[in-house]
């Protein structure tokens, strides 16, 4: 599926779709190690796909063409447990339209440094998201830089 497949199939606006492999906000940063020269299609989902402020809705949607992979970015500050919900609450969103297996996506949090006490209920909601929803989230602080 083309970056142009998946804004239709949204129902998005072009301005928010673009093939770019990175998103910073904020001193937070994710970024594709490209090596394999993959086609990427980045969307910015907050403020743009959806822009109704009552919705929890994550950064950023990556889908990596030749692998059939979507990633639900959120760059956050320290509340992790907001961020959690607001990648499920996208994914619910998005795959009533691309109807993709759970599988097929990833959630990722960068985030600040996090107290460590934090760090259990971290793992308690992940855990509870991918027993219901098989949705795997991932976090790292400050910089994400994942290898395709």
């Amino acid at each position: 599926m083309t970056c142009e497949d998946l804004r239709v199939i949204l129902n998005g606006n072009a301005a928010c779709f673009s093939n770019a492999s990175s998103a910073i906000e904020n001193g937070k940063k994710f970024i594709f190690n490209n090596v394999s020269g993959k086609t990427i299609c980045r969307v910015r989902v907050d403020n743009c796909l959806i822009v109704d402020q009552t919705i929890k809705k994550c950064d950023f949607l990556f889908h990596i063409e030749e692998d059939g992979k979507y990633y639900l970015v959120e760059l956050k500050g320290v509340d992790v447990d907001t961020a959690i919900k607001q990648i499920e609450s996208t994914f619910d969103i998005v795959n009533r339209q691309i109807k993709a297996s759970a599988h097929s996506y990833t959630g990722i949090i960068v985030s600040s440094a996090v107290p460590q006490a934090a760090h259990q209920k971290f793992k308690n909601l992940q855990d509870k998201l991918y027993r219901d929803k098989k949705l795997m989230i991932k976090r790292k602080q400050h910089h994400y830089e994942e290898r395709i």
